[in-house]
């Protein structure tokens, strides 16, 4: 049984938020007005409006988001979020290893490096640890220290020589 559980439940591997824009379908500010019954099992179902748009692949006007009845699902109160997540048969789902923040919640570097992200999709960013964070990698990447919060305020962004660097948002 337990072993059922540990496979059950969804890991995720830290990522930067970049990382987690980049991978996603979609990337609103929506304001959550509440739970709705849903029409798909085991699906929760949430009515959302959409304030912002910062990644849609269709401009359909998203009213509903999904979101899973197992451990990698969230729950929602009524308020202001920034929501990612992915578009599977024409409905948004949105798991825990999605971006799901509390608008007000973010900071205005965070904020500002949305409309930046998408820039930066082009390049990856690896993770490391230790000695191998000191290495400068001159391609598209950008190495990530997991307790480095100075990159967790910064976008990785292409220069004018095509290398990827992290760069501040302002």
């Amino acid at each position: 049984l337990l072993y059922q559980l540990v496979i059950r439940a969804k890991s995720c591997v830290p990522r930067h938020p970049q990382q987690q824009f980049c991978s996603s379908d979609i990337v609103i500010r929506a304001k959550v007005i509440g739970k709705v019954s849903s029409t798909v099992p085991g699906l929760t179902a949430f009515k959302i409006q959409t304030i912002e748009t910062f990644k849609q692949s269709d401009k359909k006007r998203i009213q509903v988001i999904y979101s899973p009845q197992t451990s990698c699902g969230i729950s929602l109160n009524n308020g202001e979020y920034l929501l990612s997540g992915q578009v599977q048969n024409g409905r948004v789902i949105v798991d825990l290893c999605d971006l799901v923040e509390p608008w007000n919640q973010l900071s205005q570097v965070q904020k500002a490096s949305l409309s930046m992200y998408q820039k930066g999709c082009v390049c990856e960013i690896s993770p490391c640890t230790g000695e191998s964070c000191l290495i400068e990698i001159l391609q598209k990447k950008c190495l990530l220290s997991l307790d480095d919060e100075k990159a967790l305020q910064s976008v990785c962004l292409p220069g004018s020589d095509g290398f990827c660097r992290w760069q501040q948002s302002s």
